[in-house]
């Protein structure tokens, strides 16, 4: 699963410079988080590519990582998740959907990996400085902190700060995630980083984390980003 996932990203960087050369170009984008679950350690390490492909239709491939210690149930562990999405856009809405592979390992072999299969339907809509945001994911139940649903808006004080707030559908029952980012410009609009915290029924919560993203492209504001990648 290791090797398939690092070939299909080599693969990909590859090839969208030559594939997309006409249109805008691919859009690179890595997170770093960390925060405490409850009284455990969190940290996930997250890798998206978008790429366009025209006006109205792109892709995107993201590989997410999340690292949890201390565990009551499965002490140390991970979960891995690998996607391919296809959107369609206009100027006020969007629609996607895609596959993917979610993986959880212990990291001390103290109980046998699971992997399975996902999709995903997705849609937003746009009013001004408003963002309704819709997502659903066929997890297994089995798989904790997961989320199947989620419901939520972004609003947008301006156009590189952010503030969300998100019911989810987790393992357990409802749940709740609410998030605040800002872009500075004075790193070129490359940078971003914020706060999140997550609420619900579980070991894991509540989470409360910080996030930092960098993205390997041109200057785009949080608002156009969201609007044009995601």
């Amino acid at each position: 699963m290791k090797y398939l996932k690092s070939s299909l990203l080599v693969g990909l960087v590859t090839l969208t410079p030559n594939l997309y050369a006409d249109t805008d170009l691919p859009n690179f984008e890595v997170a770093l988080g960390g925060g405490l679950a409850k009284d455990e350690p969190a940290f996930n390490i997250d890798l998206t590519i978008n790429i366009p492909i025209s006006e109205r239709f792109s892709t995107q491939v993201n590989l997410d990582s999340d690292y949890v210690f201390d565990d009551p149930i499965y002490e140390d562990y991970s979960t891995s998740e690998f996607n391919v999405m296809g959107f369609y856009r206009q100027e006020s809405w969007r629609v996607g959907g895609g596959l993917g592979v979610l993986e959880k390992e212990s990291r001390d072999d103290s109980f046998a990996s699971d992997r399975v299969g996902i999709g995903h339907l997705m849609a937003a809509y746009y009013w001004d400085d408003l963002t309704l945001d819709w997502k659903y994911s066929n997890y297994n139940e089995d798989f904790d902190r997961a989320v199947s649903m989620e419901l939520g808006a972004i609003w947008y004080p301006d156009d590189n700060r952010s503030l969300a707030i998100y019911a989810e559908d987790q393992e357990r029952g409802t749940g709740w995630r609410a998030e605040a980012f800002f872009q500075p410009e004075r790193f070129q609009e490359r940078v971003a980083y914020g706060v999140v915290f997550r609420d619900g029924k579980g070991a894991g919560f509540p989470y409360l984390g910080a996030e930092l993203r960098y993205y390997f492209d041109r200057s785009f504001s949080i608002k156009q980003r969201d609007r044009l990648f995601h």
